[in-house]
C-alpha cells in the first residue's frame, strides 16, 4: 500500500470517526517517499566490512549468488 493510499484511508476513517489522530497511542509512523526509497534499498544488501555492498541474485541453477555492487565510475574524459 503507497503513501496515499494511506493517507486516504486515515481521512475516510477520520470523518467516520472523529477521533484526533495525534492522539492514538501506538500508531504506525507514516514515512517519506525519501525515507521509503532509502529502506527499500538496503533490503537485501548486505555490507562487508571493507564497505563493499553485495546484492543477492538466483543463478540458473536455482542458488542464491551474492554479487559485488560495482560503484559507478564518473566518465571526466581522461580515459
Amino acid at each position: 500500500m503507497d503513501k496515499m493510499a494511506v493517507q486516504q484511508a486515515i481521512n475516510i476513517l477520520s470523518m467516520q470517526f472523529p477521533i484526533s489522530w495525534e492522539k492514538i497511542a501506538n500508531k504506525p509512523e507514516l514515512v517519506t517517499s525519501d525515507d521509503l526509497d532509502q529502506r527499500l534499498s538496503l533490503i537485501g544488501q548486505l555490507i562487508s566490512p571493507d564497505g563493499t555492498a553485495w546484492v543477492p541474485s538466483i543463478g540458473n541453477d536455482g542458488k542464491v549468488i551474492w554479487q559485488k555492487v560495482e560503484k559507478e565510475k564518473k566518465d571526466d574524459g581522461t580515459g
